[in-house]
């Protein structure tokens, strides 16, 4: 299994979520994957590239396929394609092991350049799924439920978290709309000798410097298009 490697020209993207009924992700994926292997760029899918959790099997049937053929051109191009394993896709990961065109890992470490980044999903940082495993599954299942009622409510629970850390954290450093576990655990790993960490799963997008170094989050494809660009070692959050 891989965690180290070298690169100098790399994107990150981050829950994708294909197969959720909301996600607006596939087109975007797809346009993104041609555009960065016209650049020679590789990719880093840091988790939740493909939704279980809340899946609809007839969405899932029809976005998996294509996207796994442009991955596969992709590769064919002479690019690489990193996979991090998210808490919503680790059934997949021997699947994706078997299919060839991944090199699947649960955290990378990248050494671009003088620089060292840490790319991580996060789910190990967020205290709910830590604590109440079985409660964070159902209401994730709970979650799919009021999105096929009302796909509105993923953006009114996004508004909620941003609303809730105003009020709780306004005075930490962090992103917005995440607790401040994540934040934390990044300034952690800086400590340890990165320069740069990455992390998913809060699906809030942002950049702050810690300490002396900086942590960077793409938040979600599910409505946004945010992505991490990394080239000799200088991490930069871009809109795609």
């Amino acid at each position: 299994m891989i965690t180290d490697i070298a690169a100098d020209k790399l994107v990150v993207i981050s829950d994708l979520h294909l197969g959720n009924p909301y996600s607006k992700a596939k087109p975007l994926t797809l346009k993104f994957l041609n555009w960065a292997a016209r650049e020679g760029y590789d990719v880093v899918i840091n988790g939740d590239g493909f939704e279980i959790a809340q899946v609809s099997f007839s969405r899932i049937a029809r976005d998996v396929p294509e996207v796994f053929h442009a991955l596969k051109r992709f590769t064919q191009s002479g690019r690489q394609v990193f996979y991090v394993v998210g808490n919503h896709d680790i059934v997949f990961e021997n699947f994706l092991n078997d299919w060839g065109g991944f090199k699947v890992s649960p955290f990378l470490n990248v050494s671009c350049g003088d620089q060292r980044v840490r790319i991580e999903h996060g789910h190990l940082y967020d205290p709910f799924f830590v604590r109440y495993p079985e409660l964070y599954e159902f209401c994730t299942w709970l979650g799919g439920f009021a999105l096929k009622l009302h796909p509105d409510f993923y953006k009114v629970w996004i508004k909620f978290e941003k609303i809730k850390s105003r009020l709780s954290h306004s005075t930490e450093k962090g992103i917005l709309g995440e607790h401040s576990n994540f934040s934390e655990a990044a300034l952690e790993l800086l400590n340890r000798g990165f320069d740069t960490v990455v992390f998913g799963h809060t699906h809030h997008t942002g950049s702050v410097r810690l300490g002396e170094g900086h942590y960077l989050n793409p938040g979600s494809w599910m409505s946004g298009s945010s992505y991490v660009e990394i080239i000799a070692g200088r991490a930069t959050l871009k809109q795609f």
